[in-house]
Parts: C-alpha cells; structure tokens; sequence
C-alpha cells in the first residue's frame, strides 16, 4: 500500500488587477470573440445566453465570477492569508496522520517591466518580504518557500506571457543572486511561470533545482479546446508527458518525455482555474495508484490573487468521499520538498545525506574562492555564485571546475572582479536529495 502526499503550490504573485476593457481584450484574443466590455455581455458569457458556436462553455470558464475575481491590493490578500493560515482553517479536514493543510508558496520578484496595466507590485523582495513576514506573524513554519519565475516578453510587458529563459538571464541570474546574498535563499522547487517550459528553461532547472512540479498533462477530453493561448502548444504545453500522476526525470532534449536528467518532475493541476482543473475522477486516480502499492505526488497548484478558500474547499469536497471509499490509502498534506523525498527515498533519511563544503578565499596571486565538497554530492555541474560588488551591483558567475563533482575554483582579477572590489560573495548548492548548502562570506570579516 502506497501513500498519497498532496501538495498545494501556491504560484504567489502579490495583488493582480483587471478592468473591465482588459477582460473582454483578453476575451478577444484568447476566443476571437469581440463585444462591448459592458456588464450584460458579461452576464451573458457567464451564463451562457450567447451562441458561439460550441465555445459557450470553455467562455463561461474563462469569465467566472471567481476565475475573474482578481484580489487586487494587499489588503484583500492580508484578509485572505489572516483566515487561510489560521489553525481554525488549516485543520478544517486533517490527514491521516492528523496533519493540517499545506501550503508551498512559490515566491515571484517581478522585476523587469516597462509597462504594468495590471498594476502588479514590480520589485525586488516587494512579494517576497510581504510573505515571510506574513508566515513569521502566523507561525506557518510547515508551509515551504519556494521558486516562480515569470519570463519577461519582448516589449516589458507585465501582462503578457513569455518562453524564453535566455532572453531573460540577465534578469534572472540577478533575482537568484540577490534572494542568495540578501535573504539566504536559494530555490529547491520550481513552479513553471505560465505554466510553460522550454528547452533553455528546462536546461537552466537541470543546473540547479532538483524538483519542478509543473507537468499539466490530461487526457485530450480534458484539454483546452477552443482557448487560444492553451491549444497545439502554446503555453502550458504538456500534451507528451505521463497523466497518470508519475514522477519522471526529463529526456534532455524534450521536457515532456522520461528520459536520463537529474531533476524530478511532478504533476500538478490547477484549483477552480479556466483549464486543467483537478476533478473527483483525476483524485481517484491518484488514490488507486496509491492502492496498487506506489507513493503518489498529488500536485495542486493555484495562484494567490484570488480566494484561495473557496478553491481548497471545493477541492477539500472533492476529496473527503474519495477519502472514504478509499480508507486503506493514507494520505498527507505535504510541503514539497518533504513529499519529494518520502516518494523517491523512502529508505533513506535524508538528512544524514546534509552536503557539506568548505568555502574559503586563497591570498594567492591572484586571490581565488576555493569550494571544496566534503560530503555529498553537488546535484548540477557546479554550485551558484552570487557577488555582491562594493558598487552594489549584484553578479553570477561560472567557477573554474577542479576535480569532477569535487572542487570548484573562482579567480578574482581583471577579467572578473578584483577582489578588493568585492562586498559580500554567497555560494549555494542543492542534492538530489532536496538537501542545500549556503555559504556566506563579506569583506573585513572574512576577506
């Protein structure tokens, strides 16, 4: 008998807002439907009143009172975190072993922007410190802290969609360099912006994130039929990749097949959404799985600019008579990070496998960051430098690589930055395992 481990992740963004103009534009482009933005075509997309040749459904989806519902200032994501968080509420349905519900909070900088319709809150921490002082005040030490990262599209625009990992690695790299340097952060679990992976995101995550529960695959019938933005590839693609709520590590040249990388990806489906939503059927699958004697990663995954409660309570429906007809199987509400390991180590404590390096900074000539791994083993090639400049400007690098897996090397000189130069340097890396090592070292105290 196996466990079922559910895991909410949270796709955590801060206040999102839509006029009225914008919701229909987007009506527009995702259907090739073009009405006046006023509330009767509104009520009448979201009941249905309107022939458009098949499309009524999925338009109603799109156009729900609740899909729409956009919290848009902190106020209203502080009044739903002040219930959603509470013990009251995370222990409204409990697990097998007693447990409340968990929440993986996947933390986005958005930074990058030229153009904010949606007046998202652009900035570095801006999301991220609201969050860790929010869990903090509330005491919400099992929820997990994680990685989302949005690619920023060709013009800047905070309202639109983007693939492309390369186009933003400037960006990128200094997000996760900051995060290191300034909260001690470095990401275990990706949650992929819009839902979507490409080649240069999916070799970016093989360098350094074990974990990514991102694959949205279902069955053909489940599909987005007539959403523009969904079908034949578009974003969210995960039409090739296993449905039946398998772990698999990524084929190196397509994301969506099993093949020989290093990281783990889950499934996960959307809460109450216009597409993939989880269903009675989909849970049932999951528990059968379980049944037949395999741990199961049962992967949720909302966004936080809308009422969180009424999407886990639906899903909280969904599951108690499932819960019932499948009493043998046990299942927990899971931070990530800790369902990863029950399902792929079952045998192991993980924590006996805690990496261990040194750090230390050679006076040679020129002056060198020596790495060396003591125990463990480092999950991509190299681990992540981050440099803090005495300019505040924050830099990523490569390390010279010693021996294979072992020791890594950067030199500080012309060709870099001389080391008189530097403020702070913070080294990270991940296992296999979920374990992670961090490093910090500041000038005058350590250099």
């Amino acid at each position: 008998m196996g466990n079922v481990y559910i895991a909410l992740h949270v796709d955590t963004e801060g206040p999102l807002y839509e006029s009225r103009e914008e919701l229909f534009f987007r009506v527009k482009e995702i259907f090739g439907i073009d009405l006046e933005p006023t509330d009767e075509n509104l009520f009448l997309l979201q009941n249905k009143k309107l022939n458009l040749g098949g499309m009524e459904e999925e338009v109603a989806q799109v156009t729900d009172p609740h899909v729409i519902g956009f919290k848009g200032s902190w106020e209203q994501i502080d009044l739903m975190l002040d219930n959603i968080l509470s013990p009251k509420y995370r222990n409204a349905m409990t697990d097998s072993a007693g447990g409340g519900w968990v929440y993986n909070w996947h933390i986005m900088d958005q930074v990058g922007y030229r153009h904010n319709p949606r007046r998202r809150d652009l900035g570095f921490f801006n999301v991220l410190d609201f969050y860790l002082s929010k869990l903090k005040a509330t005491g919400s030490t099992q929820d997990g802290v994680h990685w989302h990262f949005h690619p920023v599209n060709f013009f800047g625009d905070a309202n639109r969609c983007a693939t492309s990992y390369t186009n933003s690695y400037p960006l990128l790299n200094e997000i996760i360099s900051r995060r290191l340097i300034e909260r001690g952060l470095f990401p275990r679990v990706n949650r992929a912006g819009f839902h979507s992976e490409r080649p240069d995101g999916h070799w970016f995550l093989e360098q350094w994130i074990p974990f990514d529960p991102s694959n949205q695959s279902v069955l053909e019938d489940q599909a987005p039929k007539h959403q523009r933005d969904m079908r034949a590839g578009r974003f969210g693609d995960w039409r090739l990749a296993p449905s039946d709520w398998s772990l698999y590590h990524p084929h190196h040249d397509h994301y969506q097949l099993p093949g020989h990388c290093r990281r783990v990806i889950a499934r996960v489906l959307n809460l109450k959404a216009r597409h993939r939503s989880i269903n009675s059927l989909e849970i049932k699958k999951a528990f059968e799985k379980a049944r037949a004697g395999e741990n199961v990663y049962l992967g949720l995954t909302n966004h936080d600019w809308r009422e969180m409660a009424a999407e886990i309570d639906e899903f909280r429906a969904l599951l108690a008579p499932v819960a019932v007809e499948y009493s043998d199987v046990p299942f927990f509400f899971s931070e990530s990070v800790e369902a990863f390991q029950a399902i792929l180590f079952p045998e192991v404590n993980c924590a006996d496998q805690a990496l261990r390096f040194s750090a230390k900074i050679e006076k040679s000539s020129p002056p060198r960051l020596v790495v060396e791994v003591e125990q463990g083993q480092c999950f991509g090639p190299q681990p992540w430098l981050a440099i803090l400049s005495k300019g505040r400007n924050y830099y990523h690098d490569n390390f010279d690589l010693g021996e294979l897996g072992r020791s890594f090397v950067y030199v500080f000189d012309g060709h870099t930055l001389e080391l008189d130069e530097v403020q702070k340097l913070s080294v990270a890396c991940n296992d296999k395992y979920g374990n992670q090592w961090v490093c910090h070292l500041e000038a005058g105290k350590d250099f």
